[in-house]
């Protein structure tokens, strides 16, 4: 495992390892308010169970696309790792207070004119980690969107890569359909023993929302299986071109891109290189 990927993953504990921490203490403090909202206060006025929902539905997604982007960031951007890490710290921090008390604590003060917000280190993390995200992309623009070692196409070999990604997509679809499964049954006879008379509009809504969150999160499967199968696809079919040109008599350096599997390949082509180098010289040898 990359130490980019471990490092990051570490940065997000600590934030919400601090965060944390911090609201336990600004618990005895009297700027201590709470917020119900999902930011500043927003969107207070929805109900508990919609809010929580809605945030954790969120949440579900960007901590999967921030996953996906630690793993296929190249090395040289391991500070717009540490970037979205801080910010899906703070998020999480947030979203977990929202998920087990159904509001957040804030406790740090701050007034400038008319305005008067209160805060906490989940929102201080998040602030640092956008501006150092901002700041990464416009300085590192050359390299995210046109990367020198980029390939010129993602289906290096798509009947292997379609079917990766359908196998990953497929594994995410019964995984989501098993965890659904028991949701919609656990709701049902909850608020059958609750007594609740309007349980069928309930659950309906319920059984929609979860279809198309289901359906959007296999969809993004897929598409991330294509992305990561191209790490390895890509190197295999740059190793067989150079065999190939190998035989035919051609010399040549075999180079992967970064972020690329099977690195040990350039090694392998080193070594063959170097065998038939030796028995070229052989053949002069025995020649003269």
């Amino acid at each position: 495992m990359k130490k980019d990927f471990v490092y990051s993953l570490l940065i997000f504990s600590l934030c919400l390892a601090i965060d944390q921490a911090t609201k336990s203490w600004g618990l005895t403090l009297e700027t201590l308010q709470y917020n119900e909202g999902v930011i500043f206060g927003l969107y207070g006025d929805l109900s508990k169970t919609l809010r929580i929902i809605t945030l954790c539905s969120i949440f579900g997604f960007l901590f999967f696309l921030y996953l996906i982007l630690l793993y296929l960031l190249p090395a040289q951007l391991k500070q717009l790792k540490y970037g979205l890490s801080l910010l899906m710290g703070g998020i999480f921090g947030n979203v977990l207070d929202r998920t087990l008390w159904g509001k957040s604590i804030d406790f740090i003060p701050f007034h400038l004119g008319d305005t008067h917000l209160v805060f906490n280190f989940a929102d201080v993390f998040q602030w640092i980690g956008a501006a150092i995200i901002i700041y990464k992309v416009i300085k590192k623009e050359k390299v995210i969107w046109y990367p020198d070692n980029q390939r010129g196409r993602y289906l290096i070999n798509p009947k292997e890569q379609i079917l990766f990604s359908i196998k990953f997509s497929s594994i995410a679809l019964c995984s989501s359909l098993l965890l659904g499964i028991f949701s919609f049954t656990f709701f049902r006879t909850t608020l059958t023993d609750w007594g609740f008379r309007q349980y069928n509009q309930v659950l309906a809504s319920f059984a929609i929302s979860y279809i198309c969150l289901t359906l959007a999160f296999t969809l993004l499967v897929f598409i991330a299986g294509l992305i990561i199968s191209h790490k390895s696809s890509g190197p295999l079919y740059a190793f067989e071109l150079y065999v190939e040109d190998l035989l035919k008599g051609e010399r040549r350096k075999l180079v992967l891109r970064d972020g690329d599997n099977y690195r040990h390949l350039e090694q392998v082509a080193d070594q063959l290189e170097q065998h038939f180098k030796k028995e070229d010289d052989g053949d002069k040898g025995k020649a003269s």
